[in-house]
């Protein structure tokens, strides 16, 4: 028994969009950075991936089923994805969440608390900006929400994220924070999937018990609980790439 893990940021029509210019990040903490236009996802790819899981019969898992199948050894559906997108970008509440809520669909946000805004502010396609929590909070009836850090969501230059540099002592208060506004505090995606066996080992005293990387690949029982596989869905994955990452997902 297996499952696969798909894995978006954002989403735009494909005429709005220029993957030759870099996305600037706007997100309520001081921090600069560009999203790579890999990790985009048109809109109208992204309603056929999904309709093809419909189509198809797939079942959008939650993460309480997740955890029933590797503590309780719980059978999962022959046909079964999680569905996660990370970071919490206003495209996703324009355009990912209307067209989940439409098929019913069930989904994973993993937030960065602070970068969420107060306010909300107009959608703007040449930047990737951060929702705001009302906006965030809106999509409850398809998501739900895990932990993304609250201020660690920081790359450097030197090829490292800031949640491998801080204190023991300053990870645990910055994932409690983030976990006391989110649905599944112990739930944890890798900032930029950077980590090594030593963040795994502070997750487990942080009191984290899954995370997801960006490595892709299929979740057995076996697989390690803080080293769960995920497929990215990359810029214009034609059908029949979504296709290959979905069948590869139930092989076993």
């Amino acid at each position: 028994m297996s499952f696969n893990v798909l894995m978006y940021h954002e989403f735009r029509e494909r005429d709005t969009f220029d993957r030759t210019k870099p996305s600037i990040i706007s997100v309520e903490q001081n921090y600069q950075d560009a999203l790579p236009a890999v990790l985009f996802s048109y809109l109208d790819d992204f309603e056929k991936q999904m309709n093809y899981l419909k189509s198809e019969g797939y079942h959008t898992l939650t993460l309480q089923e997740i955890k029933k199948f590797y503590e309780n050894g719980a059978t999962l559906p022959k046909k079964s994805v999680l569905i996660t997108i990370d970071d919490a970008f206003q495209s996703v509440h324009k355009y990912a969440y209307p067209v989940l809520k439409s098929l019913q669909f069930h989904a994973v946000s993993f937030v960065v608390l602070g970068w969420l805004s107060q306010k909300q502010k107009v959608f703007d396609p040449t930047v990737s900006m951060v929702m705001s929590k009302k906006e965030l909070e809106k999509m409850k009836d398809v998501f739900e929400f895990a932990n993304h850090t609250t201020n660690l969501h920081i790359r450097h230059s030197d090829g490292t994220a800031a949640m491998q540099l801080v204190s023991m002592e300053d990870l645990k208060k910055d994932l409690i924070a983030c976990g006391e506004y989110v649905d599944s505090p112990d739930v944890f995606a890798y900032p930029f999937g950077i980590y090594d066996a030593k963040d795994s080992e502070r997750l487990t005293k942080a009191d984290v018990n899954y995370a997801f990387t960006t490595t892709p690949g299929t979740n057995t029982i076996d697989t390690p609980l803080l080293e769960l596989h995920r497929d990215t869905v990359t810029l214009g994955c034609s059908i029949e790439e979504f296709k290959a990452i979905i069948e590869r997902g139930q092989e076993k």
